[in-house]
């Protein structure tokens, strides 16, 4: 726990599901604009061509949105710790004393 009672193994694993969620969506991705519809009957070809480029966005769209997530807390979790930092370096420069005796 730091300073200010956050808790960074949460974040971190957050961050690290963030992480995985990208790489799955961008796998997918990948894989669906690799798939050939040439096994549909030929009626089916155009609706499962489509289906493809449809899905192969969303997934796309979802690994950016992912992305975007991991990044925000990977920031605000360094400025947590700089800012806690900052607030024990404080902290540990104050003295019990009053008075001239400081």
């Amino acid at each position: 726990m730091s300073v200010s009672g956050l808790e960074y193994d949460a974040i971190r694993r957050s961050i690290a599901d963030w992480q995985r969620l990208d790489q799955l969506m961008t796998g997918s991705k990948a894989a669906l604009e690799a798939a050939s519809t040439a096994g549909l009957p030929p009626s089916a070809q155009p609706a499962g061509t489509l289906f493809q480029e449809r899905w192969s966005g969303f997934a796309g769209e979802s690994a950016v949105i992912a992305r975007g997530f991991a990044d925000a807390l990977t920031a605000a979790s360094d400025d947590y710790l700089t800012t806690d930092d900052s607030v024990d370096q404080r902290f540990a420069e104050l003295d019990g004393r009053l008075g001239p005796e400081r």
